[in-house]
């Protein structure tokens, strides 16, 4: 157990990149808080495994979610815990991960859209292809823009802002967090979805904007910008779309995919160790070369077949 556990929320930890980083964070001994959308089973197996996990379900597009997620942090950092654990009550660590993808926004938005449309409205297999595009437009700028800014500011008075804290913990600052993609981070991908990529820029300049308000607070802001990572989401959203999977990983820098581990134990250092703070105000591009030659990920022959 480590001997001074963090507070540590994770956003959309019930599959790929944030499910590796609940596991990093709780094999570590830190208290983690983590959400989920509609995999309640994925999450409830880590507590199964890890006591130290708590979960519950957010909807980070939906503001009503958002607020009701913040009386579940305020009850979550004031839960009893043994005295010989620091009962430190901050929020220690942000990590907004959740976020749509071009293909997992199709099911997301059918889903809304038969459970809150009017009744005798059309259903959403009537509706005009502009319009069913127009609403999965909307809903990747929501979730995956708008929703880690609210998220973010109804957390942060639950941080530490006091660069003269005098709280005798070594921890005396709070980290923030973004998954970036490189797609919209850090290169340009005009093959693909407009607003999935122009949501991931805004995640982007978001970081950037916390880190200037920031700038004179002990609260660190930063976006971390992973490239292709062998997750659900981007196998939907590519491989399974793709004439010939192995060509296509073959031509990736590295001949390689990114694995969800080794993001998480990238991103466990950046929250946890003292001289990452330096990079404040930074998107650190995380893609193995390809956010400086995007051009790999359609140049191959078996991704064009599909473009």
């Amino acid at each position: 157990m480590n001997v001074n556990p963090l507070n540590i929320i994770i956003t959309g930890g019930s599959s790929g990149i944030g499910k590796a980083l609940v596991y990093k964070f709780a094999n570590a001994g830190h208290r983690v808080l983590t959400t989920y959308y509609s995999n309640e089973e994925s999450v409830a197996s880590i507590k199964r495994q890890h006591r130290n996990v708590d979960f519950c379900q957010l909807d980070q597009g939906n503001l009503d979610s958002v607020e009701t997620f913040t009386e579940s942090v305020k009850a979550w950092l004031n839960l009893d815990l043994p005295l010989e654990i620091d009962t430190r009550r901050t929020v220690d660590v942000l990590i907004n991960n959740a976020a749509l993808g071009s293909a997992t926004v199709i099911p997301y938005i059918q889903d809304k859209y038969n459970r809150e449309a009017p009744a005798n409205s059309k259903t959403f297999e009537e509706l005009s292809d502009l319009r069913k595009k127009a609403l999965e437009d909307e809903a990747l700028m929501k979730v995956n823009a708008l929703g880690p800014l609210w998220v973010t500011e109804s957390l942060m008075p639950l941080m530490t802002k006091s660069v003269n804290s005098t709280n005798v913990r070594a921890r005396s600052y709070s980290t923030v967090l973004f998954l970036g993609s490189v797609g919209g981070s850090t290169a340009v991908f005009p093959e693909y979805r407009a607003s999935d990529l122009m949501s991931k820029s805004a995640v982007t300049y978001l970081s950037k904007h916390l880190a200037a308000e920031h700038i004179h607070s002990n609260i660190d802001v930063f976006c971390y910008a992973p490239g292709a990572t062998d997750t659900e989401m981007f196998r939907k959203s590519t491989l399974e779309k793709c004439s010939n999977p192995t060509a296509f990983m073959n031509s990736m820098p590295k001949q390689r995919l990114l694995d969800p581990e080794e993001i998480a134990d990238s991103i466990y250092a950046l929250s946890t160790e003292k001289w990452a703070r330096i990079f404040h105000g930074g998107v650190l591009d995380a893609s193995l070369g390809l956010g400086t030659r995007p051009g790999l990920q359609t140049e191959t022959t078996a991704m064009r077949q599909f473009m």
